[in-house]
């Protein structure tokens, strides 16, 4: 039986999402679409999704870096690309899980990639305050583009001329199924062929996405993401249980919020 994690927002975080910066828990906020967002809306999602990410990376790099440790000797440096990396919940649970994992780690560049500029900026100004507070030293580039057809996406895949040792997407996907931005074209498989290229030798890819039925494909989407994973030639190295795994995450406006997601770690054949 897989353990269901239930993971405290850091104090220090919990103070700046919603004191600072005015961040809305809104449990009716369950829009698959957030890329175009406006300011109101990207504090609802500050408030609710931004926790929930914080949790489901923490939890899932936290037991893998745990596992895996071995794979981390002597490297002191880091690459990670986030594709749809929003608000950054996700990005700031990665580098708590680095953080408290791997010791000889030292420095994390950590490439950000998402439309949705207002997002962007809530998503460096958390980067700052966590600078901060961490023994990592942290290099940051964020690229603002708009992704709305295959053209737009393969301008992706031009401007990342460096190979990552993490690349992840949490809850990015699901969008483009949503708006059948790739026409009829499985999007878990188109993104993973862009991107396992980019890992390093030893690199993972990480894909989080929520575990519900889309109206628009007509099917569930962790089946459709491991149909797109069969597509892509990737060897599988962790995955959740079942059809989803629950994490709980507690903060100042909520005990125990769930989150029910699908995760796949996949790697180069």
């Amino acid at each position: 039986m897989e353990e269901t994690p239930n993971i405290i927002l850091p104090k220090w975080l919990d103070e700046l999402i919603f004191n600072e910066m005015g961040a809305n828990y809104c449990r009716q906020n369950s829009n698959m679409t957030n890329i175009d967002d406006d300011n109101d809306k990207a504090l609802n999602y500050l408030g609710t999704y931004f926790p929930r990410s914080y949790a489901e990376a923490y939890t899932i790099f936290g037991r893998f870096f745990q596992k895996y440790k071995v794979h981390y000797n002597g490297k002191a440096e880091l690459k990670i690309f986030d594709f749809g990396c929003g608000t950054g919940g996700e990005i700031i649970g990665i580098l708590t899980a680095i953080e408290e994992n791997l010791p000889e780690v030292m420095t994390v560049e950590v490439v950000g990639f998402d439309g949705n500029q207002i997002a962007l900026r809530k998503y460096e100004q958390i980067l700052q305050v966590f600078r901060e507070k961490t023994r990592l030293q942290i290099v940051d580039k964020v690229f603002p583009h708009k992704v709305d057809d295959f053209y737009d996406f393969d301008l992706v895949g031009e401007v990342l001329n460096q190979k990552f040792d993490l690349v992840i997407t949490f809850k990015a996907i699901c969008e483009f199924v949503e708006k059948q931005q790739f026409e009829t074209k499985n999007p878990y498989s188109h993104i993973t062929k862009m991107f396992l290229p980019k890992l390093s030798v030893d690199g993972i890819m990480v894909l989080v996405d929520i575990t519900v039925y889309s109206d628009v494909s007509e099917q569930w989407l962790p089946k459709m993401m491991d149909k797109g994973l069969a597509e892509s030639n990737c060897e599988i190295v962790e995955r959740n249980q079942d059809f989803n795994q629950a994490i709980f995450v507690s903060h100042s406006h909520r005990m125990n919020d769930v989150s029910k997601i699908a995760w796949r770690i996949i790697k180069n054949r």
